[in-house]
């Protein structure tokens, strides 16, 4: 049976890696644990994954992401697998001011044909000030640079709004300010249900 590809996204701090461990963790969809696969697509720990987080360049994210959906989320899926997929390839293309560059845009260009349609999409988004807040509560030198330039923020934003709307089959999106986390999970859990 073919397994789901599910992506999460959203702009750093919105809690998709916290909703997708704790959905793993309670496994209340399905009785085998090992059905629900989480899959991070930049930022991982491997070599390349290591390298993407201290080199940021369009191209070494997309080498890392390829890698992943060509040794873990293609194999995984065809064994029937749920992949919960932690960013994809809007989290790359949306990378503002670095994806705004021309030899990016030809970079993205070519790489679009390596990567495979999600079967369902999840939002995550927050209020401008909410964002801020988190950002500077994390503190990383990008997420500070962030929180200092919200209209980085809302350039991202507006291309993540932009996927989303576009995307032509199951998708849900989520206000992780109005819903706490065990909220979040219970309208994920749904959610993930109702795709099989």
């Amino acid at each position: 049976m073919k397994g789901l590809l599910i992506v999460f996204e959203g702009l750093d701090c919105s809690g998709k890696t916290t909703a997708i461990n704790k959905i793993i963790k309670n496994n209340n969809i399905y009785s085998n644990n090992k059905k629900l696969i989480y899959s991070k697509g930049i930022g991982s720990n491997i070599l390349i994954g290591k390298i993407s987080r201290k080199i940021h360049t369009t191209l070494i994210f997309f080498i890392e992401l390829t890698y992943f959906i060509y040794t873990k989320i293609k194999p995984n899926i065809k064994k029937g697998k749920i992949i919960l997929q932690d960013r994809y390839d809007i989290s790359i293309t949306s990378y503002i001011p670095l994806t705004n560059k021309s030899y990016n845009k030809f970079i993205i260009m070519i790489f679009k044909y390596f990567i495979i349609r999600p079967d369902a999409i999840v939002y995550f988004h927050l209020p401008l000030k909410e964002r801020i807040k988190r950002l500077k509560e994390k503190g990383t030198m990008y997420e500070l640079m962030l929180a200092n330039n919200p209209q980085l923020i809302n350039l991202r934003e507006e291309k993540y709004i932009e996927w989303y709307n576009y995307f032509n089959g199951p998708k849900i999106k989520i206000n992780t300010k109005e819903n706490n986390i065990s909220q979040t999970v219970k309208i994920l859990e749904n959610f993930i249900k109702s795709l099989s």
